[in-house]
């Protein structure tokens, strides 16, 4: 399958896992396959310009991944941080599909913003 001018970049942040509480590796591994799906996504570097989306994955709630020059590299960010999702207490089993929903949201977001 050829992908067809994705719209949207995603790029991925990982702390350094000093601490981990949960299995940042599995969610990316999710993460992963959430964008082999999903023509409109391509995943770039962190470098790439223009991005779109960043997920920033943190082991536990310190979030040291979470840093503002991060943040600024792309329109909209999705933070996991041990057991929570932008802040919000999830448990680790629920995290990915959580993400998804999170994911869908920002790019009904994104769609909605786009000028034709």
């Amino acid at each position: 399958m050829v992908r067809q001018n994705p719209k949207y970049k995603i790029a991925l942040k990982y702390c350094g896992t000093c601490n981990p509480y949960i299995d940042v590796t599995r969610i990316a591994r999710h993460l992963f396959n959430v964008i082999k799906e999903k023509d409109e996504l391509k995943l770039v570097p962190i470098s790439e310009k223009d991005i779109s989306i960043i997920v920033i994955l943190c082991g536990c709630f310190r979030a040291c991944g979470n840093k503002e020059d991060v943040r600024n590299k792309s329109d909209k960010y999705l933070l996991i941080a041990g057991e929570s999702l932008m802040g919000e207490y999830i448990a680790e089993k629920s995290l990915p599909s959580s993400l998804d929903e999170r994911l869908i949201e920002i790019l009904e977001e994104l769609r909605s913003n786009r000028t034709p």
